[in-house]
């Protein structure tokens, strides 16, 4: 037994030898690996489609054992294989940890706005102080901009910490710390205090706090502690086998291995950043399954650990809108959908206030609120789509003597913003209106949630990462098989466009540009041709039903004979 563990722990966290292994070398093995995997299995969803035209379609038996073979490599590739050399040591990510393991387990303490002050004044006690006074950290609590910890209460009254901890927990704060500072030490650990803080809802927190608190930081825990995404991801594409069938767990999971905006350097080896995804992956699959009640708790818990999947809602909101325009009534799906997501909303918010505080859900609004108006350039979106130009790029407006070096470069793009917003709401109007278009005459819930996916980079101005929200599209690929070929070039040319620009804004400006694109292939695929005739006959339509049903009603009752009824 200590002999496999021994070959395991030197496997999975020790050094793999050869150049070939080595970080520069893998690295640039897999970025082409991501895209060449992406296309092939483009163009074997296309040779399989033609082969069946043709009245010569690959056995199933074939076709299955190449997908799951493809499922199997994609999700390694995603890990770039538990590379020790490539990923970060011992696996897990320590800046990911940092925030979300420390801003849960001491949220009561330091909130949204106190960890980077709070990590300063216990490094300050623990010795360092000279070090803390020549830091810069980002204030979390005032324009989020970097600034020097000698302009902070660090050093002048540093009981604005303390004061709202207890001396055991201090104590227990101050060895997490330390525990922190020993292993990232250098620029790594001093970079993580000029990132954006702890940013989760209430109810992650209140999921998060129960994992943190069970030890204190530590490299075995730590370890267990990024299985937990390892474990939601692998669960995310046995739902989507089991509900979709292989082919659609293939083409997702093609997808998450080789798309570049949400790949594992941002939230690999991470603490619990895939819950959300599993679970909006989950609500599309139960309702595929006519678990309509777990779909909307699914969905409703997604939405409630990271709020964008609530758009996903405005998809089964449609499809509902036009049953009750069709017949007067919901169906009794679509109640199912409704009261399982309000039962979830009425347990969790509550739990998680008595978990979190009396005022997290208002602190949390006032900290996105901040956060959200802060441009970053990982930042995808049409809102950066609108915003970025030539003369505001980061290669001209970054300036290194500055606190803050992006500080010109995000107060223009705040002032574009504005400018540029009737222009937004317009776009977003015009695809509300597609989307209406796309879904008005569907029934099935689950398309109404992946359908309205590609509104999420209109609404919204999110971080990279979060894009991984695009695998629960692939499920259209089940009544729509065109879209699977260009879903999976999609991945790989995010790939290319990763590598062709060398600045972080250009190169998520283009991102931005890729996925709206697809967004509206994705649309165009699912809709019914535009055609004003068709539009109008069917309003015709619908005023002479309603004038027939005005006139059954008014008929004498005995003129109605007996019979079906019509309805």
């Amino acid at each position: 037994m200590s002999s496999l563990s021994s070959f395991l722990n030197q496997v999975l966290f020790g050094h793999w030898p050869g150049k070939f292994f080595q970080s520069e070398f893998f690295h640039s093995f897999t970025v082409a690996l991501s895209i060449g995997l992406a296309l092939v299995a483009a163009g074997l969803l296309m040779l399989e489609r033609r082969a069946r035209r043709l009245g010569q379609p690959i056995p199933e038996r074939t076709a299955r054992r190449i997908g799951i073979a493809i499922t199997v490599l994609s999700f390694l590739l995603y890990f770039d294989f538990f590379n020790p050399n490539t990923r970060y040591p011992n696996y897990y990510h320590r800046h990911e940890l940092y925030h979300y393991y420390l801003g849960s387990k001491y949220f009561n303490e330091v909130g949204y706005d106190h960890l980077y002050t709070c990590t300063a004044i216990a490094e300050v006690e623990l010795g360092r102080g000279a070090q803390i006074r020549k830091r810069q950290i980002r204030d979390l609590s005032a324009k989020n901009l970097i600034t020097p910890t000698t302009s902070t209460y660090i050093f002048d009254d540093p009981g604005q910490c303390k004061d709202r901890f207890t001396a055991p927990r201090w104590e227990d704060f101050k060895k997490d710390i330390a525990w922190f500072e020993q292993s990232s030490r250098g620029d790594y650990w001093e970079k993580m205090q000029q990132d954006h803080g702890y940013n989760p809802p209430p109810v992650w927190t209140m999921t998060g706090r129960v994992f943190a608190n069970l030890a204190p930081a530590g490299d075995g825990f730590f370890k267990l502690l990024s299985l937990l995404d390892i474990s939601l991801q692998l669960g995310a594409v046995l739902m989507l086998n089991w509900a979709f069938g292989w082919r659609v767990m293939t083409i997702a999971t093609v997808f998450w291995g080789c798309n570049a905006p949400a790949n594992f350097y941002w939230t690999g080896g991470a603490f619990l950043r895939q819950d959300w995804i599993f679970l909006a992956i989950a609500a599309v699959c139960l309702a595929r399954k006519r678990k309509f009640e777990l779909s909307g708790a699914a969905l409703t818990w997604s939405s409630l650990l990271r709020v964008f999947p609530v758009v996903m809602f405005g998809g089964v909101g449609l499809i509902m809108l036009f049953t009750l325009i069709r017949t007067r009534r919901f169906q009794r799906d679509q109640l199912r959908f409704v009261a399982g997501a309000a039962l979830a909303g009425a347990l969790l918010i509550p739990a998680s206030i008595a978990a979190a505080g009396p005022h997290a859900y208002q602190d949390f609004a006032a900290h996105i609120g901040l956060h959200k108006d802060t441009p970053l350039t990982n930042h995808m979106g049409l809102e950066t789509m609108l915003v970025h130009n030539w003369s505001g790029r980061m290669v001209f407006t970054r300036d290194d003597r500055l606190d803050d070096p992006f500080e010109e470069w995000k107060s223009g793009r705040t002032e574009r913003k504005e400018h540029t917003r009737p222009v937004f709401l317009a776009i977003n109007a015009l695809l509300l209106a597609w989307l209406a278009w796309a879904l008005h005459r569907t029934r099935l819930l689950w398309v109404g949630m992946a359908l309205a996916v590609p509104l999420i980079p209109c609404l919204t101005n999110l971080t990279c990462y979060y894009y991984s929200i695009f695998l629960t599209v692939a499920v259209l690929a089940r009544p729509r098989p065109e879209i699977g070929p260009t879903y999976l070039a999609l991945a790989g040319a995010s790939q290319v466009l990763l590598w062709r620009f060398y600045w972080i804004d250009d190169k998520y400006t283009a991102e931005s540009y890729l996925f709206f694109a697809f967004g509206l292939c994705a649309l165009y695929a699912y809709s019914r041709p535009f055609s004003l005739a068709r539009a109008l006959s069917y309003l015709r339509l619908r005023r002479s039903a309603r004038a027939d049903g005005a006139r059954a009603g008014a008929a004498p009752t005995g003129d109605v004979q007996g019979g079906e009824n019509p309805v």
